[in-house]
């Protein structure tokens, strides 16, 4: 009997793990989906095949690392996040 609700919990803990996993935005399949005053500020650097906007209205790509594969924010050349609508700068700068 023990053995059985130790399988439970396992699957239950998976299941939680792997639904934090799952994205919610859609993926932009052309440059037509992207402002075009997105596209001026993203540096040509970027790997822009696997693109998505995030619910923050902020944009993210794939990186495929050596090690393992993340969504990384698109940055502007100043470091700043490429949103949409596009955030307020800090005072700072």
């Amino acid at each position: 009997m023990r053995h059985n609700s130790l399988n439970v919990i396992g699957i239950a803990g998976l299941c939680a793990l792997l639904a934090g996993c799952v994205g919610t935005s859609s993926t932009p399949t052309s440059r037509d989906q992207v402002p075009q005053a997105v596209w001026a500020r993203v540096p040509a650097s970027t790997p822009l095949d696997e693109l998505l906007q995030g619910p923050d209205g902020c944009f993210w790509y794939l990186r495929y690392g050596p090690l393992e594969t993340v969504w990384v924010p698109v940055r502007d050349e100043e470091s700043i996040p490429v949103c949409d609508p596009p955030r307020e700068r800090p005072d700072d700068m």
